[in-house]
């Protein structure tokens, strides 16, 4: 079990999933038959559940405003799901569940009178998530009044969880896979930080916070975990929009200000009313159209809608942000064929490797059609002179296009090398008079095409030496019966 395919080069890399198990994502795992072993649920809760078939209609669902077609909790292959009570059709809007009950943020979200400000400002969007999801778990420890929605959806949330970054070094070592090795390490210490300048800023905090708002506990360090854990498989984001709520407050006091002028004789009452429709117009351009293409992103957490499974054939698949109704909502991918009664819904989280699915949500995927190998460009280059000889004197090449980092990042994909790989070998395999842009793509004449078949099978003659020993068994696991 500890071996799994990996895809994106079709040949088998050992992942040590199977031994310590895949998670299942609820607002997101893959529990799909293209899933390596799996995955299995995100936590150690039962699958079955909580809700059951009336989570999404039951009393609490309707008093949040939660709407949408027959739904109900289910296992598949003893994966917690979502399942269509009803056939339904490709394209349609499954679940829309009111703003007012998600947890959200943007970059320009207000420091909460509960938080450290200088913790907040600094904080990324994962961590901003984790504070607010850690306040409402300890509200509800209180006993203090939390919105029927987030109550019952923190009832279903994952107690525990068994991605690579709870794992021990040893089981990490199984997967002889650096790239994730790496990334682990990484997360490990920066999830180390947060938890401590946020434990040390609630310690500050504490008997300074205003009696209306009780302030945020230190969180040990396994809450800390689960409250990132939580955050990075189940939170989705978009475009920083605009709310109807805001909107509304803008054109009431547009109207008042309109009324004050038409009694102070300022203003003709034509003139007010077309001061407000030019403020209306606004208003809905910029909450609605310019917002489309701004920089920054909202991240949210929504109840209901992450207990959604993802797989990757769903690439169709939305989950939106509805202005006029306030409200975020899920929609099936149009042109995939529709979950009939029984069968499981399932949606997109996005172009997802299988580096990234293990590492965040638990799972690999099979066939997964985003899925990389990744590599330090040293090593890289060791496999490519094996493969490809080349003359040495040819290195000093990529110091001058500014590629020689040895320790940059290289992926192989199912369709060939990425950008990088492709990159330096036309700059090592190719003559000077083949090399267009400093490498960075191939010529578009027939001598250019050429060259570039030579690249592509440079490459392929690397990753074939670079995944060999993956496919060989570890000696030290001893004989098989």
């Amino acid at each position: 079990a500890r071996a799994g395919t990996h895809p994106g080069i079709g040949m088998v890399l050992p992942v040590a999933v199977g031994a310590f198990g895949a998670m299942a994502f609820m607002h997101g795992t893959l529990p799909s038959a293209g899933c390596t072993r799996g995955p299995r649920p995100r936590a150690s809760i039962a699958a079955s559940v909580a809700g059951g078939s009336n989570f999404f209609s039951d009393a609490r669902a309707q008093r949040a405003g939660v709407t949408g077609v027959p739904l109900k909790i289910s296992t598949f292959n003893g994966i917690r799901g979502v399942e269509a009570m009803e056939p339904l059709e490709s394209g349609t809007r499954v679940l829309a569940v009111p703003a007012p009950n998600a947890l959200q943020v943007t970059p320009d979200s207000p420091c909460p009178r509960w938080a450290d400000p200088v913790v907040w400002r600094s904080a990324a969007w994962d961590l901003r998530l984790a504070l607010l999801l850690l306040r409402v778990k300890q509200q509800a420890a209180r006993a203090e009044g939390l919105n029927e929605a987030r109550a019952a959806w923190l009832d279903l949330l994952p107690q525990s969880f068994d991605t690579p970054i709870h794992w021990t070094d040893a089981q990490l070592a199984e997967t002889r896979y650096p790239a994730l090795q790496s990334a682990v390490a990484m997360q490990r210490k920066l999830w180390s930080s947060h938890h401590a300048s946020v434990a040390a800023a609630a310690t500050a905090m504490a008997g300074k916070v205003d009696e209306s708002a009780s302030p945020l506990l230190p969180p040990t360090p396994e809450e800390m975990r689960w409250a990132l854990s939580c955050v990075r498989s189940r939170a989705f984001s978009g475009p920083v929009t605009g709310t109807l709520k805001g909107a509304a407050a803008q054109l009431g006091f547009a109207g008042l200000l309109g009324v004050a002028s038409i009694l102070s004789g300022v203003l003709q009452p034509q003139q007010a009313v077309d001061g407000v429709s030019v403020v209306a117009v606004s208003v809905v351009f910029s909450d609605v159209i310019a917002s489309r293409f701004a920089r920054g992103k909202r991240h949210v957490l929504c109840p209901y809608l992450d207990m959604l499974n993802h797989a990757s054939s769903a690439g169709g698949s939305r989950l939106s942000y509805e202005y006029f109704a306030d409200s975020f909502s899920a929609s099936l991918d149009p042109s995939a064929p529709p979950p009939r009664k029984g069968e499981q819904v399932l949606i997109s989280y996005g172009e997802r490797s299988n580096d990234q699915l293990l590492q965040y949500y638990g799972f690999v995927e099979r066939g997964n059609p985003h899925d990389v190998f990744a590599l330090q460009q040293g090593a890289f280059l060791l496999a490519l002179a094996e493969g490809t000889p080349f003359p040495p004197k040819r290195l000093h090449r990529l110091k001058d296009e500014g590629v020689a980092d040895p320790t940059a990042a290289v992926t192989l994909g199912r369709s060939g090398g990425g950008e990088r790989a492709l990159r330096l070998a036309r700059l090592l395999c190719l003559g000077e008079d083949e090399i267009v842009e400093g490498g960075a793509r191939a010529p578009a004449d027939a001598q250019g095409e050429a060259s570039e078949a030579r690249v592509r099978a440079a490459v392929a003659r690397a990753a074939e030496l670079l995944l060999r020993p993956l496919q060989e068994p570890d000696a030290s696991e001893g004989k098989v019966d």
